[in-house]
């Protein structure tokens, strides 16, 4: 592999979402098909050997001409996908093109991919929770060498109608790109002796789940088989919940509003088996009304209960709405602002005139 200069090579990255499959909520993985074009800027000297004498003219015309087994004598950044699990399937190409912003030749690694990728889940907001679906792209190259950045001429993407799993999720068009760095990294140069820092950049694609929340509504005619039963289901519903997530460390929202409510079951529980006692105790013959001293207890305990269920969803509520929802209007917002960048970009095209 022939090497460039010593300065920092600058390599811009497009990435584009063309197809996502399954994604597997339980084991943090997803399928994808993406297309990856990075380019960087050459000198038209260096290009003369592997082009002929017609594709010197395209190419000086401003035209794209295909570069045949380019990476085996030149310079390439040595791209490769981070996240991937298992094989990954991948076509890559080169081409070379003069710039109309800039009039400078550049050549563009075009790479075909298709896999399975990792991806963690954040699920603190689980079920009202936005996701992100990344392809992390990275170079073996230390950054003394490669600089990755986002292509400012070719914005990145996502095909939005090849979607696998659209009765189940919400794909945002919005596309967002992090950079990032990577020390002690497993790539090292045999003539590398101290740590440096290699680059990863980050596409990642906004993505809303759409679960429905089961609320489960409390009476209290049959004293305590009624109350049990209910506890059980909660315990059964929050345990089919668990079974659909990865292992996690922490609680979500779903798990939060569980606990709370068979909590409140367990004392509605106590509370039935304590009055239900007293009744058994007091009451000699069960066909006759109970004394008026527990009655009065058991209506001001059932009205306090009422009070409380209302005031905690209240607040559940309030809190949906300011804290995990308020993600989801930034979404709305940004994929706003990307549609009408779209399309203002579209017509400033579609104006601009042409001499001949």
């Amino acid at each position: 592999m022939l090497r460039s200069t010593n300065k920092v090579q600058t390599v811009y990255v497009r990435l584009m979402f063309l197809r996502i499959g399954e994604i597997d909520t339980l084991n943090e993985k997803y399928q994808a098909q993406a297309s990856i074009e990075a380019r960087w800027q050459v000198e038209f000297d260096k290009l003369l050997s592997s082009l002929s004498p017609e594709d010197q003219k395209r190419l000086a015309d401003g035209k794209s001409v295909s570069l045949l087994k380019y990476a085996e004598s030149h310079w390439t950044p040595q791209l490769y996908i981070e996240n991937t699990i298992g094989d990954l399937k991948e076509q890559i190409r080169y081409t070379a093109k003069k710039s109309k912003e800039d009039n400078q030749i550049y050549v563009c690694e075009h790479r075909d991919i298709k896999g399975v990728f990792w991806e963690k889940l954040e699920l603190q907001h689980f079920p009202t929770d936005v996701q992100d679906l990344s392809i992390s792209i990275g170079s073996m190259l230390y950054n003394d060498r490669v600089i990755l950045v986002v292509d400012p001429y070719h914005g990145s993407g996502v095909n939005r109608e090849a979607f696998v799993d659209q009765q189940e999720w919400k794909l945002y068009a919005y596309v967002d790109t992090l950079q990032r760095y990577v020390t002690e990294f497993l790539f090292r140069d045999t003539d590398d002796e101290e740590d440096e820092s290699n680059q990863i950049e980050n596409i990642n694609n906004k993505e809303d789940r759409k679960r429905s929340i089961l609320t489960v509504t409390c009476h209290a005619a049959n004293r305590i088989q009624t109350s049990c039963t209910l506890l059980l289901t909660s315990i059964t519903f929050r345990w089919t919940v668990n079974r659909s997530l990865p292992t996690i460390s922490y609680l979500t929202s779903m798990d939060k509003y569980a606990i709370l409510c068979m909590g409140t079951l367990a004392i509605l529980c106590l509370w039935h088996a304590v009055v239900g006692a007293y009744i058994f105790l007091h009451t000699p013959d069960f066909r006759l009304t109970p004394d008026m001293d527990i009655a009065f207890v058991d209506q001001w305990v059932f009205i306090i209960a009422i009070g409380i269920f209302l005031f905690i969803h209240l607040v559940l509520l309030t809190w949906l709405y300011y804290v995990p929802l308020k993600c989801h209007r930034q979404m709305e917002k940004k994929e706003d602002e990307y549609r009408h960048s779209i399309h203002n970009a579209k017509k400033n095209l579609k104006y601009i005139p042409i001499s001949m």
